[in-house]
């Protein structure tokens, strides 16, 4: 049977072929659905079963929202999207039948506690994910708040609720100007019944996680108008206001999201997924403690606080707290704090001066303060100010308010400046741009030599420009490199995430930053890791050469060979003196039954890297994969010719002995290729993944000194 009473409530624990108990299997219920958990009897599965209320049927908007919700949801396969399995009607009825989730949706979660600043942001890095894939189909989700955010038992986030999700080519289903959503995290263009944008999503994103982790509405209102009167506004309280100790970056970035203009935000939610990226790890980062700390050195003078009324008892309180203070700044900061009564001692130009007054009556006290730096002249150039104020009646506990609160503020902006010394210095951002281009060209030239000469042309963009994204992402991607050139030491691994959040803090649409962070990942393993980090690059920008490159590579050796052919042949239109795409592509199509197209490709890369060595004899990258080129299509002497030319050039050097050990091994001359590969990886270059996984070194897996290797 497939009854209702009037009521709406199932008289029977069947509707078509699932089966439940309307009592006990209730999940949830609304104006318009109800929503069970039910078993599919035709395939044994536990399903969400969301059946549309009858009175609501004669609504047709209500029914196309319905289907619009089966229909979007269905066609967005994420981990982070709830699945859609089955739409249909029964007698009538509409129903969908979806993936069941163990869990709480985020407002149940707000009204227990607020979130962690590590659980906001990991939430948050699961939404921006899923929104990113509904972004990219052209979608706006359109009503995105806490009630539509499931956390499950294991920690992972659903994003629920595609019912008024729309594209632009869709009808709307209200008229214009007719509110639909949920108010409290609208954006103002949304609120005004205007187009939206995906922007629209990253404002309503940045409302609920607000909420979520400061336990406020960022637009709070007693009344429907109200709220609506103060999105419109777009004047939320500061989340550091909302509560204490908020990081900073964080907060720019929720700030940024709710602004008022939708082009001062985010523009999707793959550029916020990348904001919040380049957040979570430089707090991971601020967690683990002393990395993070203030580099800088030299000293800091601190004169006598201002005192403004009060007698000999404040003026006590005044001396006591710049001790205090100059003890908590001695031990947190790189600086030598010193404590000075009258003129500036001799050579302290350079040297930050702290200046500040002090009022307190009663249990209350206030501190004003300014940081600034002494010139040549003692005159001061003011850098940073901040004032604080607190009550207490114990006068011990009021001192020591004061004192953290003014060392938490003064560590704060060290640390900027620490990071970003563009705040101490002038900056040439476009001599930045052109050096961080030279040194591109130099890294991708093959040797440890080229490496460590591209290095060097990086540190020099980056005095010129500290905040030149393509530099920082360059440095990212050169200690990669690094990392394979010298024994595979994790410490540059390490550092080139940082360079490539670094890179994203100042701009997060930066492709190669991404692209670097992947190459990191795919260096170490993390294979799945490092081709999002690839596709989010190249769907940030098409142009970026190197994710294509290294995208196609990893899904050739994966044997998706039908996935990284057109990978590789943008790879090559982007950048056509980079013989190893030729090399790569080459091999894809072979696999692919594509003889002719491989032999052209060949041909070309070969023409291509004769061009290039003979113009730069020094890129080894070019003739050692021509030598791999010559070698696959079986023209030895011309092979071994290269081989020998870049053995000559740079006999010491770990990434050309070992690509000229894989041309040998390719002709099938394992007693020539095996001392080239063992010199390798005596010179440093990290063997690990390719003497496991890398094809062209088959013809040496028998051989005990190969396995010798491996071992």
């Amino acid at each position: 049977m497939n009854t209702r009473t009037t009521t709406g409530a199932l008289e029977a624990m069947r509707f078509a072929h699932f089966n439940f108990d309307p009592a006990s299997d209730r999940l949830g219920e609304g104006p318009q659905c109800e929503v069970f958990r039910a078993v599919d009897s035709r395939l044994n599965r536990t399903v969400a079963l969301k059946i549309l209320r009858p009175h609501v049927e004669f609504d047709p908007s209500a029914v196309e929202r319905f289907e619009r919700e089966a229909r979007h949801t269905s066609s967005l396969a994420h981990p982070n999207i709830a699945t859609v399995f089955e739409y249909g009607q029964e007698r009538g009825t509409s129903f969908i039948a979806m993936e069941f989730l163990e869990g709480r949706t985020l407002d149940k979660i707000v009204k227990d506690r607020v979130l962690t600043f590590s659980e906001g942001i990991r939430v948050g890095l699961q939404v921006t994910a899923a929104l990113d894939l509904v972004h990219r189909h052209g979608l706006i989700h359109r009503d995105l708040k806490p009630g539509n955010v499931m956390l499950q038992v294991d920690g992972a986030v659903k994003l629920l609720d595609f019912g008024i999700c729309r594209s632009k080519e869709e009808p709307t289903l209200t008229q214009d100007g007719m509110l639909v959503g949920t108010v409290l995290y609208m954006s103002p263009e949304q609120v005004q019944g205007g187009d939206l944008k995906p922007a629209s999503d990253i404002f309503a994103l940045g409302s609920v996680m607000y909420h979520a982790i400061t336990g406020e509405l960022a637009f709070p209102g007693k009344s429907f108008p109200e709220v609506c009167m103060a999105i419109l506004a777009c004047e939320p309280k500061p989340p550091s206001e909302a509560r204490d100790g908020f990081p900073p970056l964080l907060e720019e970035f929720l700030v940024k999201c709710m602004h008022s203009d939708p082009d001062e935000r985010y523009p999707d939610a793959a550029a916020a997924h990348g904001a919040l990226l380049a957040i979570a790890d430089s707090i991971q980062l601020q967690n683990r403690g002393p990395q993070i700390k203030a580099t800088l050195r030299g000293s800091m003078l601190i004169p006598p606080l201002e005192v403004n009324g009060g007698g000999e008892q404040v003026q006590l309180f005044a001396r006591a707290l710049r001790k205090d203070l100059e003890r908590e700044l001695d031990r947190s900061t790189g600086l030598e704090v010193d404590l000075i009564d009258g003129d500036y001692p001799a050579e302290s130009a350079g040297a930050f001066v702290l200046e500040g007054s002090l009022e307190h009556t009663g249990a209350r006290g206030i501190v004003k303060f300014q940081v600034g730096r002494l010139n040549d002249e003692d005159r001061i150039s003011s850098m940073f100010a901040d004032e604080f104020e607190h009550e207490d009646e114990d006068e011990w506990g009021l001192q020591a308010q004061l004192v953290g609160s003014m060392a938490r503020a003064i560590r704060s902006q060290l640390n900027k400046i620490a990071l970003n010394p563009e705040m101490e210095k002038p900056r040439d951002p476009e001599l930045a741009c052109k050096l961080a281009h030279q040194a591109h060209a130099t890294l991708h030239c093959g040797t440890s030599r080229k490496l460590m000469a591209a290095i060097s042309t990086f540190r020099r963009s980056l005095e010129a420009d500290s905040t030149c994204a393509l530099s920082l992402a360059g440095m990212a991607e050169a200690l990669v490199f690094k990392f394979l050139y010298f024994d595979g030491d994790r410490t540059f691994i390490d550092e080139s995430r940082e360079f490539a959040r670094r890179a994203l803090s100042h701009d997060s649409q930066c492709a190669e930053a991404h692209t670097s962070l992947g190459f990191a990942h795919h260096m170490t393993g993390h294979d799945e890791d490092a081709m999002r980090e690839y596709r989010l690059a190249i769907q940030i920008d098409n142009n970026e050469f190197m994710s294509h490159r290294l995208l196609g590579a990893l899904l050739a050796r994966e044997g998706n060979f039908k996935a990284a052919s057109p990978l590789l042949r943008r790879a090559i239109a982007l950048r056509p003196t980079h013989i190893g795409s030729y090399d790569h592509l080459y091999t894809v199509l072979r696999h692919l039954d594509r003889y002719e197209e491989a032999l052209e490709v060949a041909d070309q890369g070969i023409a291509i890297a004769r061009d290039r060595v003979h113009r730069v004899e020094s890129d080894q990258e070019a003739r050692t994969h021509a030598a791999m080129l010559l070698a696959r299509l079986g023209m030895a002497s011309e092979a071994r010719a290269e081989v020998a030319k870049a053995v000559e050039l740079s006999p010491k050097d770990g990434y050309t002995l070992f690509h000229c050990g894989c041309a040998l091994s390719i002709l099938g001359d394992s007693e020539g290729a095996l001392p080239l590969i063992k010199s390798a990886l005596l010179r440093g270059y990290y063997l690990r993944s390719e003497l496991s996984g890398n094809t062209d070194l088959d013809n040496l897996r028998g051989m005990p000194g190969f396995q010798a290797l491996i071992g």
